[in-house]
């Protein structure tokens, strides 16, 4: 027999509770997703409140984060393409950007690698950043991002390869 759903008012507070623990986190991905804080923060205030509006969707399976998770990240696609038709964004790699040395250690600088990942096409970089930045798997990205695992694969294919390439980087 399966198990009883829980109470309505149980959920809309395990999903309150989750938006409030998951916000900072959310805010990180959307700005890295988004390319700024304040296209972010708008990203994710839509994200919630879709969330929110669409809570008689989730149905207690799963932590209630990952499924925001799902969401954030939808809606911060639709915000990307939004964006696409309102305006052109070059996507070539500017050199002066994306120079980076060696850190004293031998370890690139994380921050200009970020640097050549936000001027990755936006499928590239969504997928870049949900894998080696919040380390999602490859099953994850897919099902937020709503693509078969193998299309996942050769997105982040891509955008490795673009990364090293900018960056110097060696092949393997």
């Amino acid at each position: 027999m399966a198990a009883a759903l829980p109470a309505r008012a149980e959920l809309d507070a395990a999903l309150h509770a989750a938006i409030v623990s998951e916000a900072p986190r959310m805010m990180g991905l959307c700005a890295r997703m988004m390319g700024n804080e304040a296209d972010a923060a708008d990203a994710l205030q839509e994200a919630w409140v879709r969330a929110w509006r669409g809570r008689s969707a989730y149905r207690g399976e799963g932590p209630p984060g990952a499924w925001l998770r799902a969401i954030v990240v939808r809606e911060c696609l639709r915000s990307l393409r939004w964006k696409a038709w309102r305006r052109w964004v070059p996507l070539e790699l500017d050199e002066d950007a994306t120079a980076t040395e060696a850190r004293p250690d031998g370890k690139l600088d994380a921050a200009r690698i970020r640097a050549v990942a936000a001027r990755l096409p936006t499928q590239q970089r969504v997928a870049f950043n949900l894998r080696h930045e919040e380390g999602w798997t490859i099953p994850e990205i897919a099902l937020a991002l709503e693509l078969s695992p193998e299309t996942v694969k050769t997105h982040l294919e891509r955008a490795v390869t673009r990364v090293r390439e900018a960056i110097g980087a060696p092949h393997g």
